[in-house]
């Protein structure tokens, strides 16, 4: 897929904060998501998972990607329906959250879960148990702001803005909360870069 010149820019600058991706790493076929699970994701984090593929941050932050699960359950598919399952896995966090807005406990959890409209959508998390995700707010993927459960606080924040713009700002130390999103800041953890590598598309093919 062609990059957005901006969200190149933002990889770039990205790149010189947390290190340069890893060769070799495997492109997702983003073209099989509508049919796989009724939607695209969007693009800059698309470009992100391209580049970078599934990483831990500072062995804090976990991103995931749509191949294998940093953690696999019995019955968690591969695939675009795993990456679903972080968010509707009956049984995990996400669920208590969908329960409590169900039962209008908007304090702990503010906004419907997918696949309600206009839901929240996990694409990670952190090991304070603080929780991320996309609001799918409209049909344009990129117009989905991020959300983000601070369990540790006990507070939601929305970030008026993209994924990965959420991402730079966390980690260039501009998002109010970056200590809480990175616990401890940005340390590196091997081969002079501060994340480490967890997996891309290749787990998915024979």
């Amino acid at each position: 897929m062609g990059v957005d010149v901006q969200v190149e820019e933002m990889l770039d600058r990205l790149g010189a904060v947390i290190g340069p991706p890893l060769e070799g790493v495997v492109p997702v076929p983003w073209e099989l998501g509508p049919e796989e699970i009724g939607f695209q994701l969007p693009a800059d984090y698309r470009a992100f998972v391209d580049r970078y593929g599934m990483v831990s941050i500072s062995d804090e932050l976990h991103v995931f990607a749509p191949s294998a699960a940093p953690s696999p359950k019995v019955g968690q598919p591969p695939g675009f329906e795993g990456f679903v399952y972080f968010t509707t896995d009956p049984y995990g966090y996400t669920a208590m959250l969908a329960q409590a807005y169900e039962d209008g406990d908007y304090d702990e959890c503010p906004y419907p879960l997918f696949p309600a409209e206009g839901g929240l959508l996990k694409w990670g998390n952190n090991y304070n148990s603080d929780q991320f995700f996309w609001l799918m707010r409209g049909p344009d993927p990129a117009r989905w702001p991020v959300a983000a459960k601070f369990d540790s606080m006990l507070e939601w924040d929305l970030f008026e803005g993209g994924f990965l713009e959420f991402l730079l700002a966390a980690v260039t130390e501009q998002y109010p909360y970056h200590d809480d999103v990175v616990p401890g800041g940005m340390k590196q953890v091997g081969d002079g870069r501060s994340y480490r590598f967890r997996g891309d598309w290749l787990k998915q093919l024979p």
